[in-house]
């Protein structure tokens, strides 16, 4: 007697194929056995170097040739200015804050400590305020502290901080007899000269090495010279790598007082607050796209797919029965998944993985949730858009999907929907 076996319709394989996928991922893995503790752990260690020895700027061999060439000449006339009014130490030890400027003027010269302001200011402010010190106070420890702190003080509320200013302000404290004799008058002579001679080679340093040392042979303003890479960083594009802001850097070849990831940092912030001015009180419910297209984890290949060329879209969330979001299904996701199957051209391996297989067990994903990537990022609907906006640059993503308070799909934001509403914002 023969037994008739019943019919296996579409469905059914569908749902032998989740049941299979379930199991899977229902088994436990494996887990490999704990490494012992190691005593030193490298990367901990590495970390540490790091921010003991912090990675500097490149200078090229002609820039840091140049800097030294014209510090030498510098610093050197400054010595010969200050001799005739200085004699011990004290001429020495105004010396050594002439040759800090020296490191900021030619080195560093992007620095806003190495402005003229700031090294003319710095310099006069500080020492008038240790020369009252020393008049004042008797002590000499005593003095000496106060003249330092007050000298940044007064650097910090005239906007004119540079370093070398601490030394000349402590320099008209324990310079001796000699600089106490001048009093007043040291802010003249030696002081003065001395920063006119240091700003002269500074400006000719500015005005013929460094247009020269980076190509820049037409005439440029001075603050266009000392700041050339501000318009590649304006008419950059938003999205870059720390691996180009490095090159960046080594390609302006000058020496920044600012690490790459405080820089990175830096940029990543203005980038925020220029979307909250742009975007002011703007919600992400205002802008985002409504009804939300969606798939379900079982849902086939084929009709998500449909659903992406229907609508004109590159992207679908995929949710649970209770419409929470569990993943995003991309054209990515297909372009990646069809790159694994057999086939001679892209359209070719892209049919394979969309048309179902009539098997009960399949070597290739069949439904969305087995391509979709995961865990999604997700906003709130009551997310301001400025914090939302920053999500697309920095994941590489082109659709975000929108939730509730408790999860559940809302709405799809996307580049589309932000830029439109930049373009509302800046008619209004």
């Amino acid at each position: 007697m023969t037994t008739l076996r019943p019919a296996v319709g579409p469905a059914d394989i569908v749902a032998y194929k989740m049941h299979l996928y379930a199991e899977k991922m229902a088994k436990p893995q494996e887990q490999p056995e704990p490494m012992p503790p190691r005593a030193t752990d490298p990367g901990a260690m590495h970390h540490q170097l790091r921010d003991w020895f912090p990675i500097q700027a490149d200078l090229s061999r002609h820039a840091i040739l140049a800097a030294c060439l014209s510090a030498l000449i510098a610093v050197g006339l400054a010595g010969l200015v200050t001799r005739p009014f200085l004699t011990g130490m004290a001429g020495p030890f105004l010396l050594a804050s002439m040759g800090a400027s020296a490191v900021l003027l030619f080195v560093v010269p992007s620095s806003p400590m190495s402005r003229p302001w700031p090294f003319l200011g710095g310099h006069l402010i500080s020492a008038l305020v240790g020369i009252s010190c020393a008049q004042l106070v008797s002590d000499l420890p005593l003095a000496a502290a106060l003249a330092v702190s007050g000298a940044i003080f007064a650097m910090y509320l005239l906007r004119c901080l540079h370093p070398p200013g601490g030394a000349a302000a402590l320099l008209t404290v324990v310079g001796g007899d000699a600089v106490h004799q001048l009093g007043y008058q040291f802010l003249a002579a030696p002081l003065a000269l001395n920063l006119a001679v240091m700003l002269a080679c500074a400006l000719l340093y500015w005005r013929l090495f460094l247009p020269w040392l980076h190509g820049e042979r037409e005439h440029l303003p001075l603050e266009a010279i000392i700041q050339r890479g501000e318009e590649r960083w304006q008419g950059a594009e938003p999205t870059f790598a720390e691996d180009d802001l490095q090159r960046a850097m080594r390609d302006m070849d000058t020496f920044l007082d600012i690490g790459r990831e405080d820089l990175m940092t830096i940029y990543r912030r203005a980038q925020s607050y220029a979307h909250a001015r742009q975007l002011g009180p703007l919600r992400c419910a205002d802008v985002m796209s409504t009804p939300a297209i969606a798939v379900e984890f079982a849902s086939e290949l084929e009709e998500a797919w449909q659903l992406l060329a229907r609508h004109g879209i590159r992207g679908l969330p995929v949710i649970d029965r209770a419409r929470h979001v569990i993943g995003i299904l991309t054209v990515s996701d297909f372009l990646r998944h069809a790159e694994e199957l057999p086939g001679a051209t892209l359209t070719e391996r892209l049919t394979l993985l969309r048309r179902p297989s009539q098997l009960l067990e399949s070597d290739k994903p069949e439904v969305a949730g087995q391509i979709m990537s995961h865990p999604a990022i997700t906003v709130r609907a009551t997310d301001p858009l400025s914090e939302a906006a920053p999500l697309f640059t920095r994941h590489g993503i082109h659709h975000i999907p929108v939730v509730d308070e408790d999860a559940r799909l809302q709405g799809m934001l996307t580049r589309v929907d932000l830029a439109a509403a930049c373009e509302r914002v800046d008619e209004d």
